[in-house]
């Protein structure tokens, strides 16, 4: 059974996500069709790609350049912390 074009397109979209096979993909797609709550992703989504940028110091993820971390007068800029990833910072 063939999906209409529009719901392929969306299946297709989440399986490019990491760890997402073609059967959570699908899962994904008919609950964004099922759930109002769940159409807020693509708000979300447009969000985040037009709003957040990396910082032009630090790279970390921002919504304003430089970040408030780099921005703070306070910062010993002696002192710095390597993560792997921006979402490595929120921890500290």
């Amino acid at each position: 059974m063939a999906y209409p074009a529009p719901l392929e397109a969306l299946v297709e979209a989440f399986q490019r996500f990491p760890g997402i096979g073609r059967r959570s993909a699908e899962r994904l797609a008919f609950h964004v069709l099922r759930d109002p709550a769940a159409r807020e992703l693509a708000t979300a989504i447009r969000r985040a790609v037009e709003e957040a940028r990396r910082c032009s110091r630090c790279f970390n993820v921002t919504e304003e350049d430089p970040c408030p971390i780099c921005a703070d007068e306070t910062r010993d800029e002696s002192v710095i912390c390597v993560v792997e990833e921006p979402r490595h910072v929120e921890a500290l």
